[in-house]
């Protein structure tokens, strides 16, 4: 059985149509989705990129595989899910972003390598361009931007600007159908698995397909409107006061206004539906070799994007939008698995040992994932105060019962895991590490600098009310057991993930 692993760069989960906004063209994702797996509430292990990425090659959250914050190399000696299939014949190879140190360079047992980013850590001076930069300027195309070591460039926002044939999407599924045509050729009866990483729909949110969906037919969301809760952390204030544009124009909204706003959703939604297109294309490139039912296809992200939700973008926090992705598997010919929807909540870092179990083989003893598999077959069995309209059994099948776990590395040297600088009068507050575990309907992060939240996802869907600040405990039925139960199940995770943490207790904080 091959591995066909397609993934992107902050998509939002709601921005599908099978996860239920129908007025999106996703029709390639919808078509795997309805013979596969979905997801409903699937995490990412951190929502900011380098983290993220290596929880989901690894089976390890962050503080476990090492790279916390964005641009942190993934440690040599900590195995991805391709050096754990070479010694079963696996042929491995990686497309696009990679974001784990080196761009350019086959590494962590991917020998196929076709780079896309010149941007991050810049080893061009030793090992050329980017394959799509030399891709570009095989077809005419003359760097015109300058990189911080004088080198002549192709930007992020330069890309963006090029015809669609020229786009990353068009590239990537190019190289795609390379791999794919190469190991036919060449390593036909080998198995493979193939990474295939788009950066669409990630910053900078424009491309060929702006137009594609009227910009005033997009809908914001509700918290978009509302002022901010009074029990909204202060790491969360400064990045809406960032995004507002009180201090400073939004760099992306062309007016920070509700039109503009607006615009930006629209430009959102046509990167997905591109990014579709090219899904589509490898996925037809698969079937049209004959390969599709020998060959187990997996679709996520790394984080999602908050989109204006609480006038919030891209990614950081700890609410549904940056934090919950999609998550699709489809994996033919597997004893018991068909198509079904999944409502139980699960972690990405769930991916490593269901992909290693689905394809025979043995997943390390230092995994700390459960294998979704049995969900695959047997459906949900999460705890019956989860939030959905599905029948729910009693505990899970799952280790911990249906529950997920992630993390916020906090700032270091005044930089923020993701990049955002903070303030050195808000460091301790603002640059606090987090864990948040999501149970049912209930969501806790628990803050080392105090400020903590808990949100009832069944009544307030939106997360508009801090049921931990001032007195809102004593008034939301259930919500103090909530808390002592996913504080103990919390605690129970860092012991078994050895995470060093040392958090306070989840008391209210605030007036009262």
């Amino acid at each position: 059985m091959n591995l066909l692993f397609l993934w992107t760069d902050e998509h939002r989960a709601e921005t599908m149509g099978a996860y239920g906004e129908r007025r999106i063209r996703t029709p390639n994702l919808d078509r795997l989705s309805a013979t596969g797996t979905l997801f409903e509430h699937a995490y990412c292990s951190q929502p900011v990129c380098t983290p993220s990425r290596g929880s989901v090659l690894t089976g390890l959250y962050p503080h476990a595989h090492g790279a916390t914050h964005n641009n942190v190399p993934l440690p040599e000696d900590v195995p991805t899910i391709a050096e754990l299939l070479q010694p079963h014949g696996y042929f491995c190879g990686y497309a696009g972003k990679w974001h784990l140190g080196r761009e350019l360079s086959p590494q962590h047992g991917f020998e196929w390598w076709a780079s896309m980013e010149d941007g991050y850590i810049a080893d061009h001076v030793r090992d050329g361009f980017s394959t799509y930069h030399q891709w570009l300027v095989a077809k005419g195309f003359t760097p015109p931007d300058t990189a911080s070591d004088g080198s002549k460039v192709f930007s992020r926002s330069t890309a963006a600007r090029l015809p669609e044939d020229a786009g990353k999407p068009a590239f990537l599924a190019e190289q795609a159908r390379r791999f794919l045509d190469e190991h036919q050729a060449q390593r036909r009866g080998q198995p493979f698995a193939l990474y295939v990483n788009f950066l669409e729909p990630h910053m900078p949110f424009f491309g060929p397909w702006d137009d594609l969906y009227p910009a005033e037919e997009m809908t914001l969301p509700e918290t978009w409107y509302a002022p901010p809760d009074e029990g909204m952390p202060l790491r969360h204030r400064l990045r809406r006061t960032e995004y507002a544009g009180v201090h400073g124009r939004n760099r992306h909204v062309d007016t920070n206004d509700e039109p503009g706003w607006k615009r930006l959703v629209a430009r959102y939604w046509g990167l997905v539906s591109l990014v579709d297109k090219y899904v589509g294309h490898i996925l037809d490139h698969l079937a049209a070799l004959g390969l599709a039912e020998d060959t187990v296809v997996v679709y996520s992200t790394d984080h999602g994007d908050m989109m204006g939700d609480h006038r919030l973008i891209a990614k950081g926090v700890p609410y549904e939008g940056a934090s919950r992705v999609p998550l699709i598997v489809r994996a033919p010919g597997v004893s018991g698995v068909a198509p079904r929807r999944i409502a139980t909540p699960v972690s990405q870092v769930d991916l490593l040992p269901t992909l290693l179990e689905i394809l025979g083989v043995d997943t390390p003893a230092g995994a700390q994932g459960t294998s979704l598999l049995p969900l695959m077959r047997d459906g949900d069995r999460a705890p019956d105060e989860q939030p959905s309209t599905r029948a729910a059994g009693a505990e899970g099948v799952r280790g911990l019962g249906g529950e997920v776990v992630f993390e916020w590395s906090g700032a270091r040297d005044g930089v923020a895991a993701d990049g955002h600088r903070i303030d050195p009068a808000d460091a301790g507050r603002a640059g606090a590490p987090q864990r948040t575990i999501r149970r049912g309907r209930w969501k806790l992060t628990v803050d080392l600098a105090g400020e903590h939240e808990l949100y009832d996802l069944e009544s307030d869907p939106h997360e508009r009310h801090n049921l931990l600040y001032a007195g809102r405990l004593r008034a939301a039925p259930g919500a103090a057991d909530a808390v002592e139960d996913l504080w103990a199940r919390l605690r129970t995770w860092q012991a078994r993930t050895t995470d060093p943490l040392a958090l306070p207790a989840p008391t209210p904080w605030g007036t009262t």
